[in-house]
């Protein structure tokens, strides 16, 4: 299918520091949007395709895809909700704890940006936060209005800053978890975070860290919604430029790898030894360089080939094949794989708002978690490998009725 015109916008320039040397790290090709997920019926209709191409600035360190898809197309109908994970919901009960203790945030005004369906506000609002969520996509914003949690429905910008000042106030707290990569105009927001913080106020972030990335080779977790794959340097060049300052970052295994930043204005609180530790680990690693990233897509290839002989391997010996979470990283994995249902021929998930319908691109039918169960396939792909323990435990009467998994990167290997 044909995009339409103004769908999406080439990047020529880095969004950070603004280079023009944005240099080639790998090309998953043509792929659709990794939360796109169609009615049954729809399967046979065309779908629209965007380039799904990693570039890296040679200047700031930053990598970053080579298009932007308008936001619109890709979250006003969303179909992830963050309570349907049972990790996800117990992560940010634990990162509520932490930052209203070390912060003292009760009786405060917390914001969080990308509140979804209000999992860590409802957490933090326990704890006796004050609490507004932001979120563009709004069917999640209603879930968290009925549930009693505040929710403007737009994106965090100045305007939406202003407003909140102007109705309730400025906030101890800015929150955002697994956003900053879905935004362009990184520069917008830390105006929006100078308005709307507090003069001693702290903004709080998490973000897939591209070490991480690098080193176990989740390319899958590419996709366009991640605009932005995150080291600390780049970061650091971010915040200077706004007069602010990462004062802490913590390493986290959430979501295959990532970094907590904490971020205040300049000069306001004492800089933790872990920021410039981190910074000479990513100099000294070889991270900053571009013979790392020239690795990384060999590896990419070389990982695509191994999952695809296992698959192809199973399904000649006559072994059924499933997969368990239909995920947004697991639909780039699919498509750049080209895995479809003469290899897998359901997904499994928790979520009821993809039940039922069939995964862009690939159109494998998603069902209830509970049809591994009934259907007992010899092999389940993980395509939420990110919470393979978890999930290996929790399907432990599969396990022991001679079900296994397949791990799908670096290398894909079977499990236990």
């Amino acid at each position: 299918m044909s995009v339409p015109d103004g769908a999406y916008r080439t990047v020529e320039r880095c969004r950070i520091c603004g280079s023009a040397r944005l240099d080639p790290v790998v090309s998953l090709g043509a792929t659709p949007l990794a939360n796109a997920f169609l009615a049954a019926e729809r399967a046979r209709e065309p779908e629209p395709r965007f380039p799904l191409d990693a570039l890296r600035c040679a200047r700031c360190y930053l990598v970053q895809l080579g298009v932007v898809v308008r936001p619109e197309l890709m979250f006003s109908d969303y179909a992830y909700s963050s309570s349907a994970s049972a990790p996800a919901v117990r992560h940010f009960d634990e990162l509520a704890s932490e930052v209203v203790e070390r912060f003292d945030l009760a009786g405060r005004r917390v914001v969080e940006v990308g509140s979804n369906d209000g999992v860590l506000l409802a957490s933090l609002a326990a704890r006796g936060a004050r609490v507004l969520g932001v979120d563009p996509a709004a069917r999640q914003a209603a879930i968290a209005n009925a549930r009693g949690l505040e929710t403007i429905v737009g994106y965090f910008d100045r305007a939406t800053a202003s407003r909140v000042v102007a109705e309730k106030g400025r906030a101890r707290l800015v929150v955002a978890n697994n956003v900053l990569a879905h935004i362009d105009d990184l520069h917008e927001v830390l105006a929006a975070l100078d308005a709307l913080l507090e003069d001693d106020g702290v903004f709080v972030a998490e973000v897939p860290y591209v070490a991480d990335l690098l080193d176990r080779v989740e390319y899958d977790t590419i996709y366009h919604e991640h605009l932005s794959y995150f080291a600390l340097t780049p970061l650091r060049t971010l915040f200077s430029r706004a007069g602010m300052e990462l004062f802490d970052v913590r390493r986290l295994l959430v979501h295959g790898g990532s970094i907590r930043i904490y971020v205040g204005r300049s000069g306001r609180r004492p800089v933790s030894d872990a920021v410039p530790r981190t910074l000479e680990e990513e100099r000294a690693s070889g991270l900053l360089d571009a013979s790392a990233y020239d690795r990384f897509a060999a590896r990419v290839w070389a990982s695509r080939r191994a999952l695809l002989d296992l698959l192809r391997r199973s399904r000649r010996e006559g072994h059924t094949i499933a997969a368990l979470g239909a995920t947004a990283k697991g639909n780039t994995l699919l498509n750049y794989c080209g895995i479809g249902p003469d290899l897998v021929s359901f997904i499994a998930d928790s979520t009821p708002l993809k039940q039922g319908r069939v995964t862009p691109g690939m159109h494998i039918p998603v069902r209830s978690e509970e049809a591994i169960a009934a259907e007992r396939p010899d092999l389940t792909l993980l395509l939420a490998w990110n919470y393979a323990d978890e999930i290996i435990g929790r399907f432990a009467d599969y396990v022991s009725g001679g079900g296994r998994f397949i791990h799908p990167v670096p290398i894909a290997r079977i499990l236990p």
